[in-house]
């Protein structure tokens, strides 16, 4: 127990997630990513839109009228594709085996064959990258029956649709289209084209017709992910979407258990030290409660093995000046309160505003939220903190990387405190 941060939390890079794993870890948080995504984020952007423009009738007057509503085209894509009874479910499962396990290997493999080379007249295909290969879906396999029942259990929870434990597949074959370089590039955030604009008009007016953009239609359930209740399904469809994107890239499968840990960040620990450990912070808090001079604290090493216990004096904590006056130490966080409009822009003056000094860069974990260097990083300025860290549906808040400019050009910039941004206030 001393005065330093723990190292922070390893995390893989989106390329190896999203097309290159190697590793079982890799296939089991794209899983676990994959989940929250479709059964937490999704959710919770449709509930907040619903929230905001209550009626459909309206939603549809104001796109009509020329009028632009962030996250509209999704939200409506969303409705118009709603399963509305269990067979639908099992549907729409059987149509993501088909994206995750088939037509995203078909998709790789068009864009990258097995035969390319590098400039330098390598393969592109070696070590540690591996070619994916299209899983055919086969109903009496028991892992493709587990991911179909499992994941129409999860749209059915979201949906609110009563299921049952029953799977019947009319749904064999899925056409596979592929995309060239040009339909593949996402387009900015910012503009819409013309032709998403007729078809959210399109589906917007077919649901209403249909009356099925009722109350009811314009919710859902947003879920946070359970480790430990093993009746939600969590774990059975983390298990199941790992385990078959692994067979895909020939990497070594995992059972329940160890993806449960892996998934879960569960950290095995031996109940002698967590007792031991408990009761040495329990004496330091005693310290802090009655009052006692700095002296009396401890830090303390120990080792139950050995054993050994050794105990220390505790120093002055050191302080990190980043200019004009301005610290921190590694105690220290700064605090930014936002809402649901607050842009990356709004973000960078309120740290100014509140502590004197303007962020030049601004980091989320791995994932760069703000480089002015790179391209098209300024274009973000005027995009929500919302839709740039993508929180979970539970999330409050985010903890952000933060650094400033140096006083004279050439040196490295200067580091911040972390930044914890919450995405609305507390009061809220």
């Amino acid at each position: 127990y001393n005065s330093h941060r723990d190292p922070p939390e390893e995390e893989i890079p989106f390329c190896t997630l999203k097309s290159f794993p190697a590793a079982t870890e890799h296939t089991i948080q794209w899983a676990r990513d994959k989940f929250e995504s479709a059964f937490s984020h999704k959710p919770s952007l449709f509930n907040k839109f619903w929230q905001t423009y209550p009626s459909a009738e309206e939603v549809l007057q104001r796109i009509k009228s020329g009028e632009s509503l962030e996250g509209s085209f999704q939200v409506i894509k969303c409705l118009s594709r709603r399963p509305r009874s269990w067979p639908q479910c099992v549907e729409l499962a059987r149509l993501k085996f088909e994206k995750y396990f088939n037509h995203k290997a078909l998709q790789l493999l068009h864009s990258f064959p097995i035969d390319t080379r590098l400039k330098d007249g390598s393969l592109f295909w070696q070590s540690p990258k591996r070619p994916p290969f299209p899983i055919q879906f086969d109903i009496n396999d028991p892992l493709h029956y587990s991911f179909i029942l499992s994941t129409a259990k999860l749209f059915a929870v979201i949906y609110c649709i009563p299921f049952t434990e029953k799977v019947s597949l009319q749904l064999e074959g899925v056409e596979f289209v592929v995309q060239t370089d040009e339909t593949v590039r996402k387009p900015d955030p910012i503009p819409i084209s013309s032709e998403d604009e007729r078809n959210a008009v399109l589906q917007l007016e077919t649901a209403i017709l249909a009356n099925e953009a009722t109350k009811n239609d314009l919710q859902m359930k947003e879920l946070a992910f359970e480790k430990d209740d093993d009746s939600n399904g969590h774990i059975d469809f983390i298990t199941a979407a790992s385990n078959l994107r692994a067979k895909m890239y020939n990497i070594e499968p995992a059972d329940r258990l160890k993806t449960k840990r892996i998934a879960g960040k569960i950290i095995p620990a031996i109940a002698t030290s967590t007792a031991a450990v408990s009761g040495l912070v329990a004496l330091e808090l005693i310290k802090i409660v009655g009052g006692y001079p700095f002296q009396a604290y401890k830090n303390c090493f120990f080792n139950l093995a050995i054993p050994i216990i050794v105990f220390t004096e505790t120093a002055e904590v050191r302080k990190t000046e980043i200019r004009n006056g301005i610290s921190f130490t590694i105690w220290d966080r700064w605090t930014i309160y936002g809402k649901d409009d607050f842009t990356l822009l709004d973000f960078i003056n309120a740290v100014k505003e509140k502590y004197g000094i303007e962020p030049t860069m601004v980091v989320q974990g791995v994932k760069m939220l703000y480089v002015p260097v790179m391209p098209g990083h300024v274009k973000r300025l005027k995009l929500t903190m919302q839709k740039l860290v993508k929180p979970a549906a539970n999330k409050r808040y985010v903890d952000l990387t933060v650094s400033f400019a140096p006083e004279t050009d050439g040196e490295e910039d200067l580091p911040g405190p972390p930044v914890r941004y919450y995405f609305a206030h507390e009061n809220n």
